[in-house]
């Protein structure tokens, strides 16, 4: 039994090992914004296009970035009921508040299950520094919590990472005529369902 107990911890650590040095930085230049995640995420080409929201998505996770400004209400009472609104507005169950420490951030952040039985991580965090509210959405499998809390923990401003680790980025960004591709048939499918079927 103990010797099971052990292999298991072996591969757990090794597993984590893997993910450590498949891991890179990912930056949000427009904002100064930068965090650490295993490579292979896809990066749409509106990641760069849109002035306040961005995403990236691998296969078994997704998460999405949305910048706010800080204003009176920016406090942590307020945060965590817009935390529990925006897990209501998912329909999320299971839901627990958390605090993560992030370097130069204040972090809120709220876990639970989603409707499909996925997992999510909502965090808000506010800058020390700037203006800057972040919120990051991340939905992911079960088996990802781990990576998920380190992703977290790795968000850093004004591009605090190690930068030869940024020299040569990797990052998959969508063409734009593969995003102009996807948008036509997108209306496509939209007006094909609008249209009405006649049977004789």
């Amino acid at each position: 039994m103990n010797f099971n107990i052990t292999r298991a911890l072996v591969a757990i650590v090794a597993m984590t090992l893997c993910l450590a040095l498949n891991a890179k930085i990912y930056t949000w230049d427009k904002f100064g914004i930068a965090f650490e995640a295993p490579e292979g995420g896809y990066v749409p080409y509106s990641f760069f296009q849109d002035p306040s929201s961005a995403s990236v998505e691998w296969d078994d996770m997704v998460m999405t970035l949305q910048r706010y400004i800080k204003n009176e209400n920016t406090n942590k009472k307020n945060l965590n009921e817009r935390l529990k609104s925006r897990a209501m507005g998912y329909n999320m169950y299971d839901t627990k508040l958390l605090e993560f420490k992030v370097k130069g951030f204040k972090c809120y952040s709220l876990e639970g299950t989603m409707p499909d039985g996925t997992r999510c991580i909502i965090s808000y965090f506010v800058s020390n520094k700037t203006s800057t509210v972040l919120e990051v959405v991340v939905n992911y499998l079960l088996g990802n919590r781990e990576v998920v809390e380190d992703i977290i923990k790795s968000f850093s401003e004004d591009n605090n990472q190690k930068p030869n680790e940024r020299e040569k980025p990797k990052q998959k960004i969508q063409k734009k005529e593969d995003a102009d591709k996807q948008e036509q048939e997108i209306k496509k499918e939209q007006r094909r369902k609008n249209e009405k079927v006649f049977e004789c």
